[in-house]
Order: structure tokens, then sequence, then C-alpha cells
């Protein structure tokens, strides 16, 4: 593109335009339509490449086109397949996004989610095939008033170069579509865990008019497991979310408490039963306990009765979401730290059922400890 010094008609001074002079009776220079139209169309070219599409009302779409080939990397080189891409990730301290459910009295209500947070996801440099990882800040969002009695999953992807929010509905267990990316406001299919190209911030599920969403938010982060040393008393939380379908614990102290004995347990609250079997070398046969006949009995993480004593359990976990379910299975490894026979060791298989409640799902499944000498929790979420 340059100046249209090929056409003498033109007018140009030194090779570019000059206004009219009424006072040397110098005459301006002209536009012709050619060149005109050229300019335009090297303009449009631009806003196109960039995903948007011209508008006359509309004076930054350059500026918008600019931003968006630059941020989808123009050279290919950056690209990679987009099944190599990561996952989208979210910048908070739990990798969650935060998100506000509010109640419509006509309707199953909304959710809003707040700006300024930092997120990652990627964008497609050519269709299907290429993407790069972007960083996006985001800007105040309310979704559109929700259908009553109806499960929704709030998403995200890139849009004509614009982080783009929607609700799409579907279930937990819909498989990701081929292109990777849901369809904003269907009807059906939304419930896929997060690919490189779109996001699952949260499964959002409505009830009767004028009534609360209810929000279940989904990690996205580079790793879900979690580790956390403790002493003292206290309690920890276990995260969980939708996506998850089962989950892995490992807890132990090596090191008993010089004066107390060391307690690690779930809260209580939401067990519907479990029980436990134990075997001991010096025994001919088992112990075992049936714990479905005690109100709120919960699978035993624990069961050190002895100074002195060192645990180390294994707890899998299943979860059954649709139902707000899940299935705990355990395994422990006990001996008295000093003993030299097996009288005091126990291998103990414990069990349990328990539901799973929105504070489950806010906070995470908590676990009590007391006199507890760095004990370490290692937990780990499997989709």
């Amino acid at each position: 593109m340059d100046y249209p010094k090929t056409v003498p008609s033109a007018g140009l001074v030194n090779g570019k335009f000059v206004d009219e002079n009424p006072l040397t009776g110098t005459p301006g220079s002209l536009i012709p339509a050619d060149w005109g139209n050229s300019v335009t169309q090297e303009i449009l070219n631009v806003i196109k490449a960039g995903d948007l599409t011209p508008d006359e009302k509309k004076y930054d779409q350059l500026l918008q086109a600019i931003q968006s080939v630059s941020a989808k990397g123009w050279s290919l080189d950056s690209a990679l397949p987009v099944g190599s891409l990561p996952l989208p990730t979210v910048a908070t301290p739990d990798g969650r996004l935060p998100i506000t459910p509010t109640a419509v009295l006509t309707s199953g209500g909304r959710v809003s989610i707040p700006a300024g947070v930092l997120l990652s996801i990627g964008q497609e440099v050519v269709a299907g095939q290429l993407g790069r990882s972007r960083t996006f800040t985001t800007q105040a969002w309310s979704s559109a008033d929700l259908l009553p009695s109806t499960g929704y999953f709030l998403r995200a992807q890139v849009i004509g170069g614009a982080l783009t929010f929607y609700m799409q509905r579907g279930t937990i267990y819909d498989p990701a579509p081929e292109g990777l990316k849901g369809t904003v406001n269907s009807a059906a299919g939304g419930g896929f865990q997060s690919t490189p190209l779109d996001m699952c911030l949260a499964w959002v599920v409505t009830a009767g008019p004028g009534s609360v969403p209810i929000v279940r938010p989904v990690y996205n982060r580079k790793h879900l497991s979690w580790s956390q040393t403790v002493n003292g008393n206290g309690v920890v939380y276990l995260p969980v979310d939708p996506h998850a379908r089962a989950a892995r614990l490992v807890v132990g102290n090596p090191t008993p408490h010089p004066t107390g004995i060391t307690a690690v347990s779930f809260a209580p609250g939401g067990w519907l039963g479990g029980n436990y079997s134990y075997l001991n070398p010096t025994l001919g046969t088992p112990g075992n306990w049936d714990g479905w006949s005690t109100t709120g009995a919960t699978a035993c993480i624990f069961t050190s009765n002895v100074l002195n004593d060192t645990t180390v359990s294994t707890l899998t976990a299943s979860f059954e979401h649709n139902e707000l379910r899940s299935l705990w299975q355990v395994y422990q490894a006990e001996h008295t730290l000093g003993s030299s026979n097996a009288s005091s060791d126990e291998l103990l298989f414990s069990m349990g059922l328990k539901s799973m409640s929105p504070g489950d799902y806010a906070n995470g499944i908590a676990i009590n400890f007391s006199a507890a000498v760095n004990v370490n929790f290692s937990w780990e979420l499997i989709r």
C-alpha cells in the first residue's frame, strides 16, 4: 500500500496529500476511487482476519483486529496442534473462578462472575488444527435468566478474539465434542470436561422460580493434587468437584505424639454408615465392627488407641455426583513404635457411604485431626 504517486491528477505535493489553499489558489489533492477502495480493502482484510464482522458504526475494529491477529500468532511458528495445548487454568489460589448465584422471582435465577480474574485458555489459529494459549482478564459478566429446574454448565471459550462466557445445558457425563468446543446456549451436551479450547467453570442446577441456583464450581488448575502437613489439632478439607470420578488420599503419622494418641477421622455429617475388619498376626481370627447400625458412622481413617502408635492409611473414593453420593474404602497399617513384637500391629480394612453436601463442593470434605506431629495428607482427584 502506498500513496497514489502514479496518478498525476491526485495532486500530491512532495508525495503526500495537501489541502486546498484559497489564498494562493493552490488546489487540494484528489483521492482517486481506485486508491480509496484499495485503502478500505486493506483495512477490511485485517478486520476479517481478526474474525470480526465489518461495521460502519464501529470505530475500534481495526485495533481489535490487530490485537486479535497478534494474539493468534500470525506467524504459525508459535502455534501448536490443538490437542497439544495445555488445559485452561484460572489464576486464583485454588484454581476456581468466583461465581455468584442470584434468585429471580420469575425464573430459575442467574449467575455472575467478577472482573479482574486472570485465566488462560487456548485459541485456534487454524480452525481444528493449530492453536496457542492466551491469557485474559475477566470482565464482569452475568448470565441471562435460567430456566427453572434445569441443569446448566457455565463455560468459556474464545470467540472472535474475545473471551466469551456462556451457559449450556447438559449432564456431567457428556463427552467432549469433536471440535473440543461447546455450543453457546445449546439445550444439551454442555457438561463435558474442560478441553484446551473450552473451559468448564461450574455445574449450575436451578430449582423453582425465585430460588437461588446451586453452584458446584470446577477446578481448572495444572495439577489436581494437594499436599498438606499438619500439627496439633484442626481440620483439613479435601477438594472435590463434579468432574472428579474418583480420588486417592494417603495420610500417615510415622512420628507418634510424645504424650497423646494421634487421631484422624472424617468430620461427622452426611455419612450413611460404615464398617471395618482388622487382622493381627498374633490373633487367629479377624476383628469386625458393623457400623451400619450406628447413626452417622463413617469409614475409619486412623484407629490408633495406644500411646506411640504410628499409622499410615490409603483411601480411595468413587463419586456419583448425579446422586450426590460417594463410596469410600480404607486400607490402614498400624504399629506401636518401639514394640519388638507384632501384638500391637493391625491391618485394617474399612468402607463407608457418604452423601455429598453443598459444603463438600464449596469447601471440601472435612477431616478432623488431633495430637498430630507432622501428619501429611496427599490428595488427588481423578477424572
